[in-house]
């Protein structure tokens, strides 16, 4: 079951890395940079990804957009610390 999950998961890791690239880019550039900033960067990167797990779909687009949020909070509470 958890073999299902695995290709979800390393997309996952692939959007956050995004997020921590652009935060870490914006904040490189001098500009404002923020979790929200990135959540809005994220969510549009997300547009396309439909995960499914057994033909049903995982994400409608408030699930995206939680999904996209708790991504930048991570990205940038990551970044910063580092």
């Amino acid at each position: 079951m958890f073999a299902k999950f695995l290709p979800l998961v390393k997309q996952l890791g692939i959007y956050l890395k995004m997020g921590m690239d652009h935060y870490a880019d914006l904040r490189a550039a001098g500009e404002a940079a923020s979790p929200e900033i990135v959540a809005f960067f994220l969510q549009e990167k997300m547009e396309s990804w439909d995960p499914q797990v057994a033909g049903e779909s995982l994400l409608d687009e408030p699930t995206r957009a939680a999904g996209a949020r708790f991504l930048a909070g991570v990205a940038v509470k990551f970044v910063s610390a580092t």
